[in-house]
């Protein structure tokens, strides 16, 4: 239900809309983070550097249930260069929100590459699944 409410601020012609479409690609990649790595205070030692689990730490969290499940390492490459490109980017953005810019944040276009690329990387995670 929430890409639909995304895919309908995308068609407003109102900039704030857009933005609210990109909050909503945050909000879907915690809700799918609770889903498949619930928040932990604990963290996580990879390659010798502490993994935080935490409740802000959400695609932390995807990346541990990816490398978790997933049998193919190109395949984690893949998505962790796509999470960590795109939750940088919703996380500045968020930023940039809580400043008072929230109107000025994205283009429509800009939104919609956003909209596209969690689409694809919460169908990557969900596949892991069948």
């Amino acid at each position: 239900m929430k890409f639909n409410a995304v895919y309908e601020n995308l068609l407003s012609e109102n900039t704030e809309d857009w933005s609210n479409a990109v909050h909503s690609c945050r909000r879907i990649l915690q809700d799918l983070a609770d889903k498949v790595c619930p928040s932990t205070k604990e963290s996580k030692m990879v390659d010798g550097k502490e993994i935080k689990l935490g409740k802000d730490n959400y695609t932390n969290r995807i990346m541990n249930f990816v490398s978790e499940k997933s049998e193919s390492e190109r395949f984690e490459d893949i998505v962790g260069s796509h999470l960590k490109y795109l939750g940088e980017r919703l996380d500045s953005i968020f930023k940039a929100a809580q400043k008072g810019s929230h109107d000025k944040i994205v283009t429509r276009e800009e939104a919609d590459r956003y909209v596209t690329f969690t689409y694809l990387v919460v169908g990557d995670v969900l596949s892991l699944f069948t």
